[in-house]
């Protein structure tokens, strides 16, 4: 048994965040009592920097106050058992994502910002500082109430409390407390019993919340039953309880559970447990069974405690007898029958702890301004259930308040209230495009989350900054080949078409209607025209399309003068490889475009130098000064993949342009290549998450492009990339967007001769060591095993190359400087 409870390893913490989906539907939110988005929030921490996961926090406890204590505590039947990967492999880890999450938050200093709301000068009693209490405090805190919390003990946490620290850690609990606690106008009176909430309104509250819990010891009713101490006594205290002899335990619940864990913790030999349940129908999570069963506690199902029996005033013996439960999961205790014959007597117990459930004796008054939440109103619940009915009654009390009609509350352990008031983009992500304000310089490029009105319109609501209508021609005969698609992995695709399906006049009309619905929003057009030899036909196309679009009213039109999908590289597929051709084309463009539209011509970084093309273009650009241009780089990425097709003597290749993570490296470069040209720049091909997109701003983008993303995860991912780079910018100083741009510069890229020539060395941490003995495959010989198959490092071949830290699954490895012994010896070699 574990000797306290153990967060997962940073490498462990990788790979579960990997493996969530981010599920359109989202069904662990709705699982979660509190509304907390999984999804979401794991997302948020998905690139693993401080911020990361103080945002992420952030998206947990401003729907549950006390999320680090739900992801310790919380069952797997609630977001767990509502993974998608539970009918599949095994579901996501979601509790111990969360509470590590948290945990990284505090320890990297969390100070969430949430607004202060107007003080609406009235106050709110809360009876008990429990789940609940917290919950509706938090909650009427933020809508700018006052709120005192009376706690008849000497500490916060309720029910809490009673959990023990090996499964609660209590700076974790702590933690949580210290987070409502900050959102101010809330204070907690302690020593305090209330017991008739009357009083409170009497005294001038005007409202009172009741979440006294429920701290009264179910009673068997047998004689000599004081000579047993309850499960809430034990727990609240076991070092008061000294037990000589073996411990009997009555009762199958979490409560039952943790009295034999604890108890054999504090060194009781012997200890079992007495239930009517057997182990697999306890009212039990996955991992309580699983810890009673390696705990050495014994467990009797299907019996219960019928007397007991004193000599003077030690117990002698106890009886029981074998039960038989109905059938359906959920019964009564009237619905238990004994079998005749199985009754026992037991002379070996020497105490007895009967943890059966608890009741309330606190006496519930009818008054139109007390209202009543946690378990106290509705029986036993988890943690997050509490959280959520505290929630929920914190918005009946305000809208009874503020005179509105009560709200309709289908399930009082389900709430969609949240703790108002925080920022997800601290930083304002407002800039310009040529003069235009918009929202976020985050668009969407022309690919097909932008082929038609329906597509763009979902994308406008789900808050894009705007979007490139996919690319259209008039009067072309259009092919489009099926099931051309291709994933190379996950994050990177194979682009399934070159152009929209849809005549350009489709798309002039979808562009009015769309700037007529969003005004506020980028709304452009993409096109092109022929290159056939042809220069007078072949201008004509372009200038004659341009036309059309700026007629349209397009606030922009993106060009596409280089689309991998389908092209080799040759002249007339990807014609920016072209300077010269490159350049022809643009001027065409330039002397009949409207100086107030701006023109973007689409260019790839498939060249041998991206420098000589986009030096054509801006000479091009310098003889129209009066015209907004700029371009578009780096695009997708001609490659080969193979499927199955009609060839016999092998599989079918089929060029396509490659997107997504797989290009990143080479966009990166292809923008740090021009950033010194002056030429306006906006970001395209490779961006799957927010950092490689502040990566393009930084590197000189004014506006970044996505296609892949929002093809893997859906028009919603916008606001992640948002809250991303909002925050990163908080974290590190950057007071806009505009110093954002360009803020790698000057010296974006350090020489291959500068990168310094002293070599760490790897080592190991052997506890998290897999004994794989995959390090050893180091192409260096430098990796070997010792006797205990655990990895060793020769200070004399490691070269400090790190590939094989970088590939250990586990995270046990780790580079280090070399100490002055094992630095001479490679230096001798």
């Amino acid at each position: 048994m574990d000797s306290s409870y153990t967060f997962m390893t940073d490498a462990q913490l990788k790979s579960e965040i990997k493996k969530c989906e981010y599920c359109a539907e989202k069904p662990c939110r709705e699982a979660c009592p509190a509304n907390c988005s999984p999804a979401d929030f794991i997302m948020a921490a998905k690139v693993g920097n401080d911020w990361d996961f103080k945002r992420a926090a952030a998206e947990i406890l401003y729907q549950n106050p006390l999320g680090g204590v739900c992801g310790v505590v919380c069952p797997d039947y609630h977001c767990m058992k509502a993974c998608v990967h539970e009918g599949f492999d095994t579901p996501v880890e979601i509790p111990q994502i969360q509470a590590v999450i948290v945990a990284k938050a505090m320890a990297a200093g969390l100070n969430l910002k949430f607004s202060k709301p107007e003080n609406k000068g009235k106050k709110i009693a809360v009876v008990g500082a429990g789940p609940a209490g917290f919950g509706a405090a938090a909650v009427l805190a933020q809508k700018g109430y006052e709120v005192d919390i009376f706690e008849k003990n000497d500490k916060p946490g309720g029910a809490c409390n009673l959990i023990p620290k090996f499964r609660l850690p209590t700076d974790v609990l702590k933690s949580d407390i210290d987070f409502v606690l900050s959102l101010k106008n809330i204070n907690i009176k302690y020593n305090n019993e209330i017991t008739n909430p009357r009083e409170l309104v009497d005294a001038g509250y005007h409202a009172v919340l009741v979440t006294v819990g429920l701290w009264q010891p179910i009673k068997l009713g047998l004689e000599n039953e004081n000579l047993s101490v309850s499960g809430i006594d034990y727990l609240m205290n076991p070092a008061k309880y000294s037990f000589d002899g073996k411990v009997a335990i009555i009762g199958g619940g979490a409560t039952a559970c943790d009295c034999a864990l604890t108890a054999k913790r504090n060194g009781v030999e012997q200890v079992e447990i007495f239930a009517l349940e057997n182990i697999g129908e306890m009212p039990l999570t996955k991992n309580e069974k699983q810890a009673l069963m390696n705990s050495g506690v014994d467990i009797n199902g299907r019996i219960k405690l019928t007397a007991i029996e004193k000599n003077g005033e030690a117990l002698k013996n106890i009886r029981t007898c074998k039960v038989k439960l109905p059938a359906n999961v959920e019964f009564n205790l009237t619905d238990i029958s004994d079998i005749p014959g199985s009754e026992q007597v037991r002379d070996d117990i020497n105490n007895i702890i009967i943890a059966i459930g608890a009741k309330s004796d606190f006496e519930r008054v009818d008054h139109s301004a007390v209202f009543y939440a946690g378990d106290y109103d509705n029986g036993p619940t988890t943690v997050v259930e509490a959280v959520a009915s505290g929630k929920n009654a914190a918005e009946e009390i305000d809208c009874y308040l503020s005179a509105k009609a009560k709200p309709v509350v289908e399930n009082k352990v389900k709430s969609y209230v949240e703790v108002a008031g925080y920022n997800k983009t601290p930083v304002s992500l407002e800039t310009d495009f040529f003069g235009r304000k918009i929202r976020s310089p985050f668009i969407l490029s022309a690919a097909p989350p932008t082929d038609g009105l329906e597509q763009m319109k979902l994308a406008y609501e789900a808050g894009w900054a705007g979007g490139i209508m996919k690319t259209a021609f008039d009067n072309v005969p259009i092919h489009i080949p099926g099931e051309y698609m291709h994933a190379f992995t996950q994050d990177t695709y194979g682009n399934c078409d070159n152009v929209s399906g849809h005549a350009l006049d489709r798309v002039c009309k979808e562009i009015q209607q769309l700037i007529k619905l969003y005004p506020d929003r980028l709304t452009m057009g993409s096109t092109g025209g022929a290159v056939t030899g042809d220069d007078e036909m072949d201008k004509l196309s372009w200038q004659g399309n341009t036309k059309k679009l700026e007629d349209a009213g397009a606030m922009g039109i993106e060009y596409s003068l280089s689309c991998p999908q389908g092209g080799d590289g040759t002249e007339g597929d990807i014609v920016s490889q072209n300077a010269k051709l490159t350049a022809k084309i643009i001027d065409w463009i330039m002397e009949v475009g409207k100086p107030e539209v701006p023109k973007l011509f689409k260019l790839t970084g498939a060249v041998t130098s991206i420098v000589p093309i986009v030096t054509a273009v801006k000479e091009v650009f310098d003889r129209y000064p009066e015209k907004k241009a700029g371009v578009t780089l780096a695009n997708t990425f001609p490659t080969l993949f193979f499927r199955e097709g009609k060839k016999e003597a092998w599989e079918e290749g089929i060029v396509v342009g490659m997107s997504g993570d797989g290009v990143l490296p080479i966009s990166y470069l292809t923008l740090s290549s021009v950033g010194h040209l002056g030429v306006a720049v906006s970001g395209n091909g490779g961006p799957m998450n927010y950092k490689a997109a502040a990566d393009f701003l930084a590197l000189g983008a004014k506006t970044v492009q996505f296609c892949t993303i929002a093809m893997k995860y859906g028009y919603g991912i916008y606001d992640e990339i948002c809250s991303g780079v909002s925050h990163l910018m908080e974290a590190r100083g950057i007071k806009s967007v505009d110093e954002l741009i360009g803020i790698a510069y000057p010296n974006a890229v350090t020489d291959f001769m500068a990168l310094t020539a002293v070599k760490k060395i790897s080592d190991r941490e052997k506890e998290l060591c897999m004994q794989c003995g995959n390090c050893t495959r180091c192409p260096y010989l430098a990796v070997t095993l010792d006797d205990e198959k655990y990895p060793v490092t020769d200070a004399s071949k490691c070269i400090g190359c790190s590939i094989c830290v970088q590939k250990c699954f586990s995270g046990a490895l780790f580079m280090r400087e070399r100490t002055s012994e094992e630095a001479a010896v490679l230096k001798e070699d």
